[in-house]
């Protein structure tokens, strides 16, 4: 496998420059969420929290890509003559930009893992039991992500994160983070393809379910952690190629999640409104006759007749739906009364 590595220099070259592809992603991304949550907002008050939670993990994808930068420099130019030339100066685990940046991963992960969280527990219809696992799995990870932020600003010229002193910490939060989304990934994917079957749907329409089953479970972002933990554990510098965009993936993630909400194109609201159009569809079919058109005349049967009102868009629809009482007057013939 050593003869077939990527050199070090090569690979965090690499990796830089895929991370900050990937910072282009996000910020477009975030700009656009911003946008979604604040001047486009379908709701009277802005998401405070959500334009938060977006702002920091953003915040959090700027310092690191930035932090990245600059070892670039040092590493290539400012350090190139030193013994070791690239080589030795980025596999330096104790140098301040490094502990910094690993520092800021971990809290770009727990963040992000949460609002994935946060997104299981609302399609669960806000069952706390199901999102029990996915905690306890986030706070081990925040437990060993700290922690291997201290290891490594105390391993003084340590010249590999595959040293078997650090496996430890680096394995845990590898696996332990892998653990949480690979959990919430198939509860979500699970429930939304439960909620998008029972409302069903055109053909079109399952293609974008299947979009929406990737993006709102954040599997995209799994499958990044699986080839990260394998390449670790190979012993593999490709491993730098996947570790670093991967602090840009735990912003874009989430951030796409929240961008869904602002457009109200999550599962639950497109099986909200599929629910409400298969409704409305039964209730047509049931009618005798119905027409649309300009109101003239009402033919009333001899008992009081219940009209269910509903809205195509689901707009000002309530969750259980409206009914218009009309009533005809026995006495005034000519007489009709709305309740």
């Amino acid at each position: 496998m050593a003869g077939l590595d990527i050199a070090l220099d090569k690979a965090y070259l690499t990796a830089i420059w895929l991370e900050t592809l990937f910072y282009g992603m996000n910020f477009v991304l975030y700009w656009n969420c911003l946008t979604m949550l604040t001047i486009r907002r379908r709701t009277p008050d802005v998401n405070k929290v959500l334009v938060g939670i977006s702002t920091i993990m953003f915040a959090f994808s700027t310092a690191h890509v930035s932090l990245g930068y600059q070892r670039l420099i040092e590493g290539f130019i400012v350090l190139r003559d030193q013994p070791g030339g690239p080589g030795a100066f980025f596999s330096d685990v104790s140098i301040p930009a490094n502990v910094v940046k690993v520092g800021i991963h971990t809290v770009n992960s727990i963040i992000g893992d949460s609002v994935v969280v946060w997104r299981c527990w609302l399609v669960w219809g806000r069952d706390w039991r199901m999102c029990i696992l996915p905690i306890l799995l986030i706070i081990a990870s925040a437990i060993c992500g700290f922690a291997q932020t201290v290891y490594f600003a105390r391993a003084q010229k340590l010249h590999s994160a595959f040293a078997h002193s650090l496996q430890i910490w680096n394995g845990s939060l590898f696996s332990l983070s892998l653990a949480t989304n690979v959990v919430v990934t198939v509860l979500i994917a699970m429930r939304v393809w439960y909620m998008f079957r029972m409302s069903g749907g055109s053909k079109n329409f399952r293609y974008w379910r299947v979009l929406v089953i990737i993006i709102e479970s954040g599997m995209i972002y799994s499958v990044a952690l699986i080839c990260e933990i394998t390449l670790y554990f190979l012993g593999s510098n490709a491993f730098y190629i996947v570790y670093d965009p991967i602090a840009q993936l735990t912003a874009i993630t989430p951030t796409l999640i929240i961008v869904l909400a602002a457009l109200q194109l999550t599962s639950n609201d497109v099986h909200s409104r599929l629910t409400r159009s298969k409704t409305a569809r039964i209730f047509r079919a049931r009618g005798e006759g119905t027409t649309t058109g300009p109101l003239e005349t009402i033919d009333f049967a001899p008992n009081d007749v219940v009209l269910s009102t509903f809205f195509s868009d689901g707009s000002n629809m309530p969750s259980d739906s409206s009914t218009l009482q009309v009533t005809k007057s026995e006495s005034q013939p000519g007489q009709v009364t709305f309740a």
